[in-house]
Formats: structure tokens, C-alpha cells, sequence
């Protein structure tokens, strides 16, 4: 698997970068670390600003490298001087990208970090699979993942090929929330048959309210019960409930879990 973590440096970014490690540890992974210039602001020239950050980057890796404990996993640095979003598609592109890391701002969050504060725009326009880490998660093994779906956006097949990666989150087992009232349609056909076809764990599939799901009481429970959150990033009504910078259901409350929203690979 080839992962690409973005990185401004700061704790948010290093805990996004070592809950990635943790979760795929037992795959082969060439990590990818991405600074980007405007991501250095203790630094005043263009060549200070690249020997701050790729000094950095090194110190990083190595740390992520102490982490590690597959002898499989690679650490590369990169830098660029491009804006986030040209720069995280052009390597995702070039890198043949299965997975971005990045840290995400929340409810309080840091003042220092600056990619986290980024994450939806990267989410809504870079297609490719996207795990965005809070600030306060801590990895634990993921056993339970909720997993709220709306069958109206025509759904790939090629998007549900994470879960069946050999490796990774393999006990884990998902509940799927139908988030919209019917299930008729070529659309929710096609999305049905997808999910039915993920074979390699446990999958529950249970009707769900728009209205209960996106509340600050149902969401703790939901970070007391599960251990991580999935969307599909053509779902873009949940998207927008729970990742939206200003409205956001986790620009209200502070979110623990980490959120994986599929895409596919970017193309």
C-alpha cells in the first residue's frame, strides 16, 4: 500500500502520522511524508523555509520509523512548494496513492495546526481515500466501525475494495446505517450488492434516522461504542453534517475517532 501523510509539522500532524503506522502495521507500506512550504512559518526565505522542513521531516520519520515494528514499512520525505491541494494530488497521482493521513482540527483545537484545519477542503477535492486523525486519538485496535451510507450517490465497487484488503482492520466488524428512508432504486440495488459482497468480516446493516444520527448526545455515544468512522466521500450531505469547517457536527463537539472517507484512488 502506498500512504501519503500530510504533514505542517506540528503534534496534530505527528499523531495523524503515528495512528497511521499503528493501523496498518501489520501490511507493507511505503509512507510518504509531504511538507509544504507555506507550512513553515518560523522560517523567512524560501531556502530557510526548505532546510527547516526537511530537517524536520527527517526527525519525523524517524520517529514514525521507532513506531513501526514491520520491517515492511518505508518512510520517504517530500517537499513542495506548490499549494496544498496541487501538491496532494499531483503526489497522490505520481505515487499511485492508495490512502492520505491527516491530521483534523476539531472543537478547540490546536491553534497550531494548520492542516488540520484544511482537511475538508481536501477531503471534497482530491478523490482518493482519506483518513483524517483527531487531535486527541489515540490509536487502540479498531474492533467496531460505524459506517452511515446513503445509497442516492452511485456507488463503485472499486470504493469498498478497502475493507478488503488482507491486513487491514481484519477483526474489525462494520455497521452500516442506511441513511435514507428507501432502499428501491437502481441506485440503493447497486450499493446493497456492493456492501453484500465485502466477505472478509462481520457486516451489520441497520436502518438509521438522519435526524438521530447527527446529534452531540447520539455521537458520544457513538465515540463510546466504536472505534472509528467511515463515509463515502460521494455521500457528500453526510460529509458536510459531520467534517463541514463552520457547520459540522465535529466543528461543535469534540470528535475522538478517526474518520476514513472512501473515495477509490485518485486517477
Amino acid at each position: 500500500m502506498n500512504v501519503l501523510i500530510l504533514t505542517d509539522l506540528s503534534e496534530v500532524a505527528k499523531n495523524a502520522g503515528s495512528y497511521a503506522v499503528q493501523f496498518l502495521g501489520d501490511i507493507p507500506v511505503n509512507f510518504h511524508m509531504l511538507n509544504i512550504e507555506l507550512f513553515n512559518p518560523e522560517a523567512n526565505l524560501a531556502k530557510e523555509k526548505k532546510d527547516l522542513a526537511v530537517k524536520k521531516l527527517k526527525q519525523r520519520m524517524e520517529e514514525l520509523k521507532a513506531i513501526s515494528k514491520n520491517e515492511k514499512h518505508t518512510f520517504i520525505s517530500h517537499y513542495s512548494e506548490s499549494d496544498l491541494v496541487s501538491a496532494t494530488r499531483k503526489y497522490a497521482q505520481e505515487l499511485k496513492i492508495d490512502l492520505i493521513v491527516m491530521g483534523a482540527a476539531n472543537r478547540g483545537h490546536s491553534p497550531f495546526t494548520i492542516i488540520g484545519n484544511h482537511t475538508y477542503e481536501v477531503i471534497k477535492k482530491i478523490r482518493c481515500n482519506i483518513l483524517a486523525v483527531a487531535e486527541k486519538s489515540q490509536f487502540r485496535p479498531v474492533k467496531k466501525i460505524i459506517f452511515p451510507i446513503d445509497y442516492s450517490a452511485s456507488l463503485d465497487e472499486n470504493i469498498f475494495k478497502f475493507f478488503t484488503r488482507h491486513g487491514v482492520a481484519p477483526e474489525a466488524a462494520l455497521s452500516i446505517v442506511e441513511m435514507q428512508v428507501t432502499r428501491e432504486g437502481a441506485e440503493a440495488g447497486a450499493g446493497i450488492n456492493h456492501i453484500s459482497r465485502i466477505s472478509n468480516r462481520k457486516v451489520d446493516v441497520v436502518p438509521g434516522e438522519n435526524k438521530y444520527l447527527f446529534t452531540d448526545v447520539n455521537l458520544k455515544k457513538i465515540q463510546n461504542r466504536f472505534d472509528m468512522i467511515v463515509m463515502l466521500g460521494k455521500n457528500i450531505g453526510i460529509c458536510d453534517k459531520f467534517l463541514h469547517t463552520k457547520h459540522g457536527i465535529y466543528s461543535k463537539v469534540t470528535n475522538s475517532l478517526p474518520i476514513l472517507v472512501l473515495h477509490g484512488k485518485e486517477r
